[in-house]
C-alpha cells in the first residue's frame, strides 16, 4: 500500500537505519538515509522525498531545527519524528513546525507500516488541496474541494479506527469473530472468514457476522482454476456474484479467506464494490493476518515455557512425591469450583490452568531437611518454607509472558483477612485466582497423610474450612467449594 513511496531514513545509529531501510525496501519503497543533518539536507536536495523518519538527535543537528529545513523546502513533506524520549513540549512544538507522527523507539514495524500509509495518506490530501487550489477561483470549485476533502478525513477516520480497533484485541479474544464484526461495524457489510482446504481446493466458512441477521449461504466454496489464478494476479482477490473474496496470508502462505458482501442497492444486490472499500478490506486483511501471526508466536512461545516450568515439576515431585498427586487434585478441584461460578472470565480459568499444576513450583528452592521433615518445623524453618510462594514467583517472571501467573502464585497463602504471606494482602486485593487455590490447596493439604501429621477426617476438614471462611477465605469461595464436598464432586 506504500509501494513506491520516496522515504528519507535518518538516525546515527545505523543498525536503525538497517532495520528501517530493509523494511521499506521490501515494501517496494525507494529509500535514502543519511546519518547527520548535513546528509539529510543533502539528500533532500538530490532527490525528491515524499516522508522523511527523522531522529531528534543527530551528531550535528537538532530534528526541530532540521524539520523547518524540511518543511521550507517542501510544505508536503510527511515527517515522521523519532525519539526515545517522550516529552509533551517537544511533541506539541513539533506538530506545530508540522510533524505529522510521532515514533516512539523501542517501535513495532507493524505500527511504522500504519503510521507511514496513513502519513503518506495525509500527504496525498495536501498535495490534492495545494493542486486544487492553485486551479479553483470560483465557490463553486470551492465547494467541490470541500467535499473531496471531507472524503478524504473520512478516510482516514475509517483507517484509524480501523487500527484501533485491531490494537485493542488482546491475546484471549477470538481475533477471526472480531475480524468479520470489524468488517460488519466499520464498513456495515456482511462478512464471513473461511478457511482454506487445500487439498480440496475448497473454502469452508468457519466465523461470520450478517449485516441483517441472515445468513451467508455457502458453507463451503469450491475455488475454480480461473479464481485461484486471479489470486496470483496484481489484484490478489477475487469477486464471486455479489462477494469478494480476499485471502489473509503469512509469510507468503494462504491461511484463509475474508468473503465480503456487497453492498444493497434498492432491493437488489448492485455486487460492486468501491475502491475505497477493497482498500479498507485489504487494511483490514492485512491487520488480521498480523494478528493472527502473532498469536501462532505466542503460543509456540507459552507452549516452549511450561514445558521448562513442567521440567522443573518433575524434578520436585522426585524429591516429594507428595507434591504431583497433591497439585493435580488442587487443579481439578480449582476448575470443578470455577465452573459453578458466573463471574469468572475464561481468561481467569486459563491462569488456573496454567497456574494450578505448578502453583508449588517454588518448592524447589527449599532445602530437603524442611521439606521432607517428617516433625514439626521450628520457627526459622517455617519462615524458609513459606519462602516458596516468592520462589515461585521469581522462576516465573522469568518469563515476561507469565507475569500474570506469577503474581498468583506469590499470593496464593495470603488470608483474606490480611493475616497471610508474604504481603499480607487483604479481601479483594488478593487476586481472584489466588483466593480460588487457598481454599483448593489448604482443604487438600488437610485431608491427605503427610511425613509429620496423618490426614484428618473429611468431616473435621470440612468443619475447619466453615470456621474459617470470611476469616482466612473469601467466604463466597468457601461457601461454593463446601456445596462441592456436600455434593461430591470434589478429587
Amino acid at each position: 500500500m506504500i509501494e513506491g513511496s520516496k522515504i528519507l531514513v535518518v538516525d546515527d545509529n545505523p543498525d536503525i537505519v538497517e532495520v528501517l531501510s530493509d523494511f521499506l525496501t521490501l515494501n517496494s519503497c525507494e529509500v535514502y538515509s543519511a546519518s547527520t543533518g548535513k546528509e539529510a539536507i543533502e539528500a533532500l536536495g538530490k532527490n525528491n522525498v515524499e516522508i522523511a523518519i527523522l531522529d531528534v538527535q543527530l551528531p550535528d543537528a537538532n530534528g526541530i531545527n532540521l524539520l523547518d529545513t524540511f518543511k521550507l523546502h517542501d510544505p508536503t513533506i510527511g515527517v515522521i519524528m523519532m525519539t526515545g524520549h517522550n516529552d509533551p513540549d517537544f511533541i506539541v512544538e513539533a506538530m506545530k513546525k508540522g510533524a505529522s507522527d510521532f515514533l516512539m523507539k523501542p517501535f513495532e514495524i507493524d505500527k511504522l507500516m500504519l503510521m507511514i500509509m496513513r502519513v503518506f495518506k495525509q500527504r496525498e490530501l495536501l498535495l490534492e488541496r495545494t493542486n486544487i487550489l492553485q486551479k479553483l477561483g470560483d465557490t463553486k470549485k470551492i465547494e467541490l474541494l470541500n467535499r473531496e476533502l471531507q472524503k478524504k478525513i473520512t478516510e482516514l477516520t475509517t483507517m484509524y479506527h480501523i487500527s484501533n480497533k485491531f490494537n485493542s484485541c488482546n491475546l484471549f479474544e477470538d481475533i477471526y469473530e472480531r475480524t468479520v464484526a470489524i468488517v460488519n461495524e466499520i464498513l456495515d457489510q456482511s462478512c464471513g472468514y473461511y478457511v482454506m482446504d487445500n487439498e480440496k481446493s475448497e473454502l469452508v466458512l468457519y466465523r461470520e457476522k450478517t449485516k441483517d441477521n441472515g445468513d451467508i449461504a455457502e458453507n463451503k466454496i469450491f475455488l475454480s482454476q480461473d479464481q485461484l489464478n486471479e489470486l496470483n494476479s496484481s489484484r490478489k482477490h477475487f469477486v464471486r456474484g455479489d462477494k469478494l473474496y480476499l485471502p489473509l496470508t503469512i509469510k507468503g502462505e494462504c491461511i484463509g479467506f475474508l468473503m465480503v458482501q456487497a453492498h444493497m442497492n434498492g432491493n437488489k444486490r448492485n455486487g460492486r464494490f468501491l475502491e475505497s472499500e477493497i482498500f479498507f478490506l485489504k487494511l483490514i486483511a492485512e491487520k488480521a493476518s498480523t494478528q493472527i501471526e502473532n498469536r501462532m508466536l505466542y503460543e509456540s512461545l507459552f507452549e516452549s515455557v511450561l514445558h521448562t516450568l513442567r521440567s522443573l515439576i518433575i524434578a520436585i515431585n522426585m524429591r516429594d512425591s507428595y507434591t504431583d498427586g497433591h497439585c493435580r487434585r488442587v487443579t481439578g478441584n480449582c476448575l470443578s469450583l470455577v465452573d459453578r461460578m458466573d463471574t469468572i472470565s475464561e481468561y481467569e480459568k486459563d491462569v488456573l490452568r496454567v497456574v494450578g499444576p505448578i502453583h508449588d513450583l517454588g518448592k524447589i528452592g527449599i532445602p530437603d531437611a524442611i521439606l521432607l521433615k517428617p516433625g514439626k518445623l521450628s520457627d526459622e524453618e517455617y519462615a524458609m518454607m513459606k519462602g516458596h510462594s516468592v520462589y515461585g514467583e521469581e522462576i516465573m517472571n522469568r518469563f515476561d509472558i507469565l507475569a500474570n501467573e506469577a503474581k498468583i502464585i506469590r499470593h496464593h497463602h495470603e488470608r483474606y483477612d490480611g493475616k497471610g504471606y508474604p504481603d499480607s494482602l487483604a479481601g479483594t486485593d488478593i487476586p481472584l485466582c489466588s483466593r480460588i487455590i487457598a481454599v483448593c490447596d489448604t482443604f487438600d493439604a488437610m485431608v491427605t497423610n503427610r511425613p509429620y501429621r496423618t490426614a484428618l477426617k473429611q468431616s473435621d476438614a470440612v468443619a475447619e474450612i466453615a470456621r474459617c471462611k470470611g476469616f482466612q477465605f473469601d467466604e463466597n469461595l468457601a461457601d461454593i467449594f463446601l456445596e462441592m464436598v456436600r455434593d461430591g464432586t470434589w478429587e
